[in-house]
């Protein structure tokens, strides 16, 4: 007993030197998915498959940090991720079954630093579950950090489908970021440019203010009509989506969700990503 709360005592100390955590900042997430923890603890975070012989295995965060992911996957070699682990607690991980589908974790035996990458033509989803609950009258939050040259384009992450719920998307005309109703892309948007950007995304009864790395000017240009998502959560396209313009080219650090107005949270979460991911 004394051991644990000496180890306790320890890790609390350790976060408070740090800062709080995402979780900690703002509890309860629909999902979470990082390469780092965002609970200040070390939870699994991506199983990932090598090329060489098709074999799996879990990573931690530290996992990734202390090099035994790339141990794993080993010289010369590519991984793919098969399982995105959700740490927010609800079990919502994002999975792709078929390897040719499955997002890049490491190219050649060197850790892809700018996250899971996307080459167009991958995704990873949750099965059965939208995660988003919100239909065009209701509200969520959506925190992520991803790099998307300028000239490239797609889904990043949401619920979106030919008939219903909302994802956000990059746009390559304009170079802007969109929330998208249902699967059209041109409503409210913010610019963007190449490299890594924090993209802030609330959503509330009809309104959507977004920020890329905690500034900018969000255009107003179209009209919300959305039921609830019932179709998968899907990261990396839309559902239904076939074509170049829905499958994102890309890399995804991190993307952390809520089925709530995060507004009063914003600038603290805000803050916490692009300290840690040093952006500028």
């Amino acid at each position: 007993m004394h051991i644990s709360l000496d180890s306790a005592l320890g890790q609390q100390r350790r976060l408070n030197q740090v800062g709080e955590s995402i979780t900690q900042i703002a509890p309860d997430p629909a999902a979470a998915y990082s390469l780092r923890s965002l609970t200040g603890r070390d939870p699994k975070v991506v199983r990932v498959r090598r090329d060489t012989d098709n074999a799996e295995q879990d990573f931690t965060a530290s996992g990734i940090s202390s090099g035994a992911l790339v141990d794993f996957v080993g010289s010369g070699n590519d991984g793919f991720v098969e399982t995105w682990y959700d740490q927010s607690g609800n079990g919502k991980d994002a999975t792709q079954a078929t390897a040719g589908n499955q997002p890049k974790i490491v190219d050649a035996g060197s850790l892809l630093t700018a996250g899971v990458t996307f080459d167009g033509g991958d995704s990873l989803s949750v099965s059965g579950d939208p995660v988003i609950t919100a239909s065009s009258s209701g509200v969520y939050s959506g925190f992520s950090v991803q790099t998307v040259s300028t000239d490239e384009a797609g889904y990043l992450y949401g619920n979106a489908s030919a008939s219903n719920g909302s994802s956000l998307y990059a746009r390559a005309a304009g170079n802007t970021f969109n929330l998208t109703n249902k699967n059209s892309d041109s409503l409210d948007k913010i610019s963007r440019s190449s490299g890594q950007n924090l993209l802030s995304a609330v959503y509330n009864n009809g309104d959507a203010g977004l920020l890329v790395n905690g500034a900018g000017t969000m255009t107003n240009v179209g009209t919300y009509n959305f039921s609830a998502g019932t179709s998968d959560f899907v990261i990396g396209n839309r559902n239904g989506g076939t074509s170049s313009g829905t499958f994102l080219a890309g890399s995804i650090n991190e993307i952390v969700v809520y089925n709530s107005n995060q507004s009063s949270n914003r600038t603290a979460l805000e803050t916490e990503i692009i300290s840690h991911y040093g952006i500028s």
